[in-house]
Formats: structure tokens, C-alpha cells, sequence
């Protein structure tokens, strides 16, 4: 609720005016920190990006047996949840 938000402001707003905090990392040390955050962040990201293509390559080459092996565009989908389009447009390039 608000009363927790407000409790937890007023105790970092005094935290954050103990001298004996603020001395305890220089802005360089500070702003490294921030960098080695952001860059983690950023690699977290890229490494989900790239399972999700890993996971879609892998539903084409899926899919691309299926229409093979002479299964519907419906039953394809079905299994693959690639959309329609998408399949229709495998078609017209095999």
C-alpha cells in the first residue's frame, strides 16, 4: 500500500544521507556498476532473442518435413503453430 512506499522512501532518503553510505562507492565505481548492469541486461536479452529464433528454425524445419511427408496446412499449424501465411509462403518456395 502507500503507507509501505512511503515508509520505504522516508528510509532511503535517510540512508542515502548517512555520509557513511555515500562514501562507500565513488562515481566511478558507480557508474562501472551501472555499465556491467546494463551490459548483463543486454546479454540476457540477446540470449532470449536468440532462443526464440533457435525455437522458430526449428518449427520450419519441422514444418518443411511435414509438407513432405504430404500433411495439411491445418495439421502442420496445428503442430507448429507457425501461421498459415507463413506455411503457404514455404510452399511456394519448395
Amino acid at each position: 500500500g502507500d503507507d509501505f512506499v512511503s515508509e520505504f522512501e522516508d528510509k532511503i532518503t535517510k540512508l542515502n544521507e548517512e555520509e557513511t553510505f555515500q562514501s562507500a562507492m565513488t562515481y566511478e565505481e558507480d557508474q562501472k556498476m551501472i555499465l556491467n548492469t546494463e551490459k548483463k541486461i543486454s546479454f540476457e536479452e540477446g540470449k532470449e532473442e536468440g532462443l526464440s529464433q533457435g525455437k522458430k528454425e526449428s518449427q520450419i524445419e519441422i514444418a518443411k518435413a511435414m509438407l513432405k511427408a504430404g500433411e495439411t496446412i491445418e495439421k502442420i499449424h496445428q503442430y507448429t503453430e507457425l501461421p498459415i501465411e507463413e506455411l503457404k509462403k514455404q510452399i511456394e518456395q519448395d
